[in-house]
């Protein structure tokens, strides 16, 4: 009792504060709380895949029980309880940002009910074997978290409630991959495309606080560990052109196959996924157990792709196209799952295909740029792809490598005329504004 009315007091006298003020206190406390969730997401994520992993060795056909009945049960939980988690969750914040003067229409895409769903479903869909990453969903995370921050200060500032959509977003790609630069640059590049001086303080604030938290937990790591690949060499240029130009075409095709299902899928397919979802994630289930029983395309790659990096193992020339309908196949079902660390490991399986062109101390440069490549291509954001290579793997010798890999590969991908989060914010956004609005805003 003495608790709350003390609680109580303090919340009073915080409403008291200049409205500057309880801005930046409500974005520490939304930071802290970012980076919390993060922290607490992978570490659900990790255990989840682990058991599903361990089980899947200890019996093979465990996958062919596990996707088909874990696709079912979260498309249930989904259905019932949160509509609009589907996806990534990146495109539902870009979305908010549009409409961040009209605050009832934001809060159907970044709001505390569509968290908890996401992230019970991301850890679910980990579990059950799918092929999804946790790092796009805790954008959505984060912005929804950050968001809900603004009922703690009543502000009607549209400006500060679409600043807390963009802190919260970097904030959670800071905190799940571990990279503060990476972070800001996405935040700029792909959800604001813009750099506002008041804007860019507050991510830049949002970004340190949760990464702070993420430490004080996890400790200082890089996600995919600590590449060791030699100097920049003239001899690294022709692979490097042939896995960019590659990538470009990987990545841009799986964003075209995602972004435009209704050109390129069966009729009668088309028709199960609409009417029968349950029917049609089953079946999206047991291909890719099928895949899984050639490959270790299961999760999000991550696990793979850290000994391919580290020199500990090396992919069979299958690894990228299984990998890659594995995580087609996800997608179309409709489940909340990130496609970063995904991206990733089919980059390596890519740049796996190139080693016999270079002597064994490039092998795992030619990983890097493959990881890159695929990366700037699926999400046509050079920068932060290049950003996030660097500071996942501490691979800063190959800064000039890495970015022009991204450069090209994002320009080859431009062919598909696909911009895969921009044109699924789109969709998201008509799906939850009235015409008149949406038309207001195009």
């Amino acid at each position: 009792m003495i608790v709350k009315m003390t609680l109580k007091r303090w919340l009073v006298r915080l409403r008291h504060l200049p409205q500057r003020s309880r801005g930046t206190i409500a974005l520490w406390i939304g930071a802290a709380a970012v980076g919390v969730l993060a922290v607490m997401l992978a570490k659900a994520a990790e255990w989840a895949f682990a058991g599903f992993d361990s089980l899947t060795t200890r019996w093979f056909w465990w996958p062919f029980i596990s996707l088909p009945l874990g696709g079912m049960a979260i498309v249930w939980l989904m259905r019932r309880i949160g509509p609009g988690a589907e996806g990534s969750g990146i495109q539902q914040a870009m979305a908010a940002l549009h409409v961040a003067d009209q605050p009832d229409i934001a809060n159907r895409l970044v709001n505390l009910k569509l968290a908890a769903t996401k992230f019970v479903c991301i850890v679910a869909g980990l579990g059950s074997g799918f092929v999804l990453g946790r790092e796009g969903p805790t954008v959505q995370i984060g912005a929804s978290v950050m968001y809900a921050c603004r009922k703690l200060f009543p502000l009607g500032d549209a400006a500060f409630r679409r600043q807390l959509i963009l802190a919260g977003g970097a904030a959670g790609i800071a905190a799940a991959f571990n990279t503060p630069l990476a972070g800001i640059v996405f935040a700029f590049e792909e959800l604001a495309r813009s750099v506002e001086e008041r804007t860019s303080g507050k991510i830049l604030g949002a970004v340190i606080l949760s990464g702070v938290v993420s430490l004080a937990f996890l400790g200082s790591y890089t996600y995919f560990g600590h590449i060791k690949v030699p100097g920049f060499s003239v001899s690294i240029l022709p692979p490097l052109l042939l896995i960019s130009i590659a990538g470009g075409l990987v990545g841009g095709a799986f964003s075209w196959l995602c972004v435009n299902p209704g050109r390129w899928l069966p009729e009668r397919v088309q028709l199960v996924r609409a009417t029968r979802p349950y029917l049609f994630v089953a079946c999206c289930g047991l291909l890719i157990a099928v895949c899984g029983l050639a490959a270790p395309i299961f999760g999000s790659g991550a696990e793979v792709t850290s000994k391919v990096v580290a020199g500990e193992a090396t992919l069979a020339w299958y690894y990228l196209p299984l990998k890659f309908v594995g995580l087609l196949s996800t997608y179309l079902t409709g489940l909340p799952g990130g496609i970063f660390a995904p991206s990733l490991s089919l980059g390596a399986g890519l740049g796996s295909w190139f080693q016999p062109l270079v002597g064994p101390e490039l092998h795992i440069k030619l990983v890097a740029i493959g990881m890159t490549a695929v990366l700037a291509a699926v999400t046509r954001a050079p920068l932060t792809a290049s950003f996030i290579l660097m500071e996942m793997t501490d691979g800063h010798e190959m800064v000039i490598s890495i970015m022009a890999t991204a450069m090209i590969a994002s320009t080859v991908a431009r062919i598909f005329r696909t911009n895969f989060y921009h044109d699924l914010a789109e969709r998201a956004l008509a799906a939850v504004t009235p015409k008149p609005v949406l038309e207001h805003h195009k």
